[in-house]
């Protein structure tokens, strides 16, 4: 029932992509045949999810194992949730739409702290309490990771467990436990969470008592003595194993639609206000053999054209330019582009910069946080003027067209000054090195408190300090080449309250929720006024997370957990910022003593440089990933005409979906294929009719030029393989221009949830000599239709299914939505419902 009422649902709902799932590279297994099966919830919108590489590694390391069933859960948008509602619709999972509640673990990503009342979202619509002592071993075991996790004890109250650090290995340790404890039968959710707390980085709140000093500080007890202090899990080293090979291919339209290499985890720069730059400790480089082995693959599987290099520092790779050539090597032509989100000015070799103007560019952002030199040396930023600079002067020249600058205001020691600076370094940088359309936008956001760094104890600034300066920006920042953006300083309040606070604000949480919070990261669904009836409801008081200065040696809510920086190393980097003091990378000068690495297991992995030697000779494993071959002459396609259906969820593909998926499919099937000419090719391939959004076709046309020699049923069946379920290739042969080409008349069949209209009223439409209807064209004009005309024929063929066909107006192409809702007067919400089929 609850899949039938789920069809009903996604006919209604804007972008149902983002809920019909079926995309390329989803395993489904029959849940009844696994040991365990596994949720992996991400709470934001599905675009934001499946951009986030981290819930693909987790997927691919659970899927691998035959005992294991994952699937995944994304936060439903406000028209759906509503219509989940009013259905009694639970959360379905992507692959086999399965309830979250009938998993046996449930895992979150917790990301970002605006996500948190999405969490809430997902178990109230699956029946699931809030609160992880209101659940017993009958509900599914609820655990988080991420980076909001290496500060758990806002959420404490509503999980069961969270992991700290690296999941690839503790996700499979956590798995067998669970396992294990499965085939144990005690039933005690005790005993599994007391099994669980002496794996590496699993902490489990309950087994903490919680008390207050005199001050109302949180303080914590634990109830074992092997579990006061848990202890990050760290991966020692990036192995081809842990990698996502075939990751899935989202259909609609995610922030990052390219290939994702992450071809290195943690910094080692050591800015004194990242989080990142702390918990992801030490750096460990990809080598380069199994970053190329992974994109021929990945390449084969996905039928991407670009690739994104994943790190904290892109930059820094120390096989950056030889992985850059090998790709482009590897790619054969088939790679449109190479993202390098941010490269300093004295990594940019000219061996770097030849590369980098071969391909398509798309976004670069430099990051001086601050404006003025004496800021930037008090946040460790290693980085001058100069060198801001030359990168923007570099980028510019290299193609880029837009350059972001990433700025901070509310950083520690910050002056007046500093804010001043960050519009005199803006202009000055866009008056010196902008040309034509070239622009830079100027992003200034608040500085955030963040656990685990030498900054934790650090104030943030107020509401009103924050918007004070950001207006200061607002009138003194202004240049017809900069564009000024930011992010809200009230979602910024926010976010502060959750990234510093306590359990205390378990209640807040459930109070926004209640009053209606959803989406909270997302400017357009965030409600301020609703978080400030909540904090009134709670007696919650924001300043004493946020604006509070923290003395030295108060307890701080995350104190027990260890995340492998020593407090003396943060404590140490506090005075030096004080002092103005720098501190090296240690990955070119000595160690700096953060305590992270033992040398035995956990070090710094870094490649070594090849010194610029050839590397397409020695390490490409293959030069023709997935039987792609070079761009061919002209003269060696030919036009191919396929007839394919569209049938059952596949009508909730839109156009541009559809153009997309078949490109990827074609890419998949390793053909030759035509592409336009210049500096940004596409694939010469295109439909006959745009269908609309909803509707199903069992004909329908497009046009591609393909290799000469390919017999239409090898054609076929490559594409049949490679297209998702109910998109099936029909018919293929050599395309032929028919000198006069019939007048195009469709026949559709449409079917309602009841009855809905009568033969009578069917007669009396046919019996009008015309019937006229207005509505406006793309271009502006009004324009007039005779439905009466383009209505060639019509029968009820049952009380709730009819047929009609319909021919062109004026060349103007009439949709049977139309002849329903205008000509024969069915409601709106009738014809959304309807179940409309165009037929051969």
């Amino acid at each position: 029932m609850h899949k039938q009422n789920y069809q009903y649902i996604l006919n209604r709902v804007q972008t149902p992509t983002r809920y019909s799932g079926n995309e390329i590279n989803t395993v489904k297994k029959d849940l009844s045949l696994v040991d365990l099966t596994f949720a992996l919830a991400f709470p934001d919108l599905y675009e934001i999810g499946t951009s986030h590489f981290g819930l693909q590694i987790l997927y691919s390391i659970l899927n691998k194992r035959e005992d294991i069933a994952a699937e995944r859960f994304f936060a439903p948008a406000p028209d759906m949730e509503a219509l989940m509602r009013e259905k009694k619709v639970p959360c379905l999972s992507m692959e086999t739409r399965t309830p979250l509640g009938c998993f046996d673990i449930i895992g979150v990503s917790l990301l970002y702290e605006l996500n948190f009342t999405n969490i809430l979202t997902l178990f109230d619509l699956s029946g699931i309490p809030f609160y992880a002592d209101q659940r017993d071993a009958e509900f599914p075991l609820i655990i988080a990771g991420g980076p909001c996790a290496f500060n758990p004890e806002p959420l404490a109250d509503f999980f069961d467990a969270f992991v700290i650090g690296d999941g690839e290995q503790v996700i499979t340790q956590v798995a067998d436990t669970v396992i294990a404890f499965k085939k144990a039968g005690d039933g005690q959710k005790k005993t599994l969470l007391r099994m669980l707390s002496r794996i590496k980085g699993v902490y489990v709140p309950s087994f903490f008592t919680v008390s207050r000093d005199g001050d109302g500080h949180q303080m914590l007890t634990p109830l074992y003595e092997d579990h006061s202090r848990i202890k990050r899990a760290i991966l020692p080293e990036l192995t081809f194993a842990d990698f996502p090979m075939s990751p899935i291919v989202p259909f609609g339209k995610p922030v990052h639609d390219r290939l994702r290499l992450e071809i290195a985890r943690g910094c080692s720069r050591g800015c004194r206000f990242c989080q990142a730059g702390m918990i992801y400790r030490p750096v460990r480089e990809r080598s380069l053999e199994d970053l190329l082995e992974i994109t021929q693959a990945s390449l084969a599987t996905t039928g991407y054209s670009d690739i994104s290099l994943l790190s904290l520092s892109t930059g820094d790779y120390s096989q950056l330019p030889a992985l850059m050539e090998a790709l482009l090597l590897l790619s054969q032509g088939q790679c449109n582009a190479i993202s390098l989100p941010s490269i300093r000015a004295e990594k940019l070799t000219p061996q770097l910069m030849a590369l980098i103007k071969s391909v398509r560019k798309t976004g670069f952002t430099i990051a001086p946080e601050a404006g003025t030199q004496r800021l930037r040396d008090i946040i460790n930023k290693n980085l001058t003027e100069e060198s801001i600079a030359k990168t923007v002067e570099n980028a510019l020249s290299l193609g880029w067209k837009n350059i972001k600058l990433y700025f901070m205001t509310g950083l520690p020691f910050e002056q007046m000054d500093d804010i001043q600076g960050i519009a005199d370094l803006t202009r000055r940088l866009a008056s010196s090195y902008t040309r034509g359309k070239q622009m830079i936008n100027a992003s200034a956001t608040c500085f955030i408190p963040k656990a685990h760094t030498p900054f934790q104890n650090h104030a943030q600034m107020t509401l009103d300090q924050t918007l004070e300066k950001l207006q200061y920006l607002k009138d003194n920042l202004r240049h017809p080449k900069v564009k000024l953006k930011w992010q809200d300083p009230k979602m910024s309040l926010i976010e502060g309250v959750w990234s510093r606070g306590d359990r205390s604000l378990s209640p807040l949480l459930v109070k926004a929720f209640e009053l209606g919070c959803r989406l909270d990261g997302w400017s357009d669904h965030f409600n301020f006024s609703l978080w400030e009836q909540a904090f009134e409801a709670t007696g919650i008081e924001p300043a004493f997370y946020t604006s509070r200065q923290r003395t030295p040696g108060e307890p701080l809510p995350w104190d027990h957990i260890d995340a492998g920086i020593k407090k003396a190393f943060l404590e140490n980097e506090l005075k030096k910022a004080e002092e103005m003091s720098l501190t090296p990378d240690c990955r070119e000068n000595a160690c700096t003593g953060c305590g992270i690495c033992d040398f035995k297991t956990i070090a710094p992995v870094v490649q070594k440089n090849n010194g610029g030697r050839d590397t397409s000779s020695d390490i490409i494993p293959d030069k023709n990933p997935a039987g792609q071959s070079a761009r061919l002459p002209d003269d060696a396609f030919i036009k191919y005409e396929l007839k394919f259906s569209k049938l059952d969820d596949a009508r909730f593909f839109g156009h541009l979906e559809m153009a997309t998926i078949f490109q990827r499919a074609v890419k998949r099937t390793g053909f030759a294929v035509k592409y336009s000419k210049g500096f940004n090719p596409s694939m010469r391939i295109s439909f006959a009719t745009a269908l609309p959004l909803g509707m199903e076709s069992e004909a329908e046309s497009l046009y591609i030029y393909l290799e000469k020699g390919l017999t239409p049923q090898s054609i076929m069946s490559a594409l049949n393989a490679q297209l998702p379920r109910d998109i099936a290739i029909t018919d293929c042969g050599l395309f032929r221009k028919s000198p006069l080409p019939p007048t195009p008349r469709d026949t559709y069949q449409i079917s309602f949830a009841a009855p809905c209209i009568r033969q009578p009223e069917l007669d009396r439409f046919l019996a009008l000599s015309e019937f006229m209807v207005e509505d406006m064209s793309k271009k502006g004009k009004i324009r007039k239709t005779d439905l009466r005309k383009a209505l060639l024929s019509v029968r009820l063929i049952s009380p709730i299914r009819l047929e009609m066909t319909l021919i062109p107006y004026n060349a103007r192409i009439v949709r049977p939505t139309e002849i329903l809702a205008k000509g024969f007067g069915v409601d709106d919400i009738v014809v959304t419902d309807a179940r409309i089929k165009k037929l051969k």
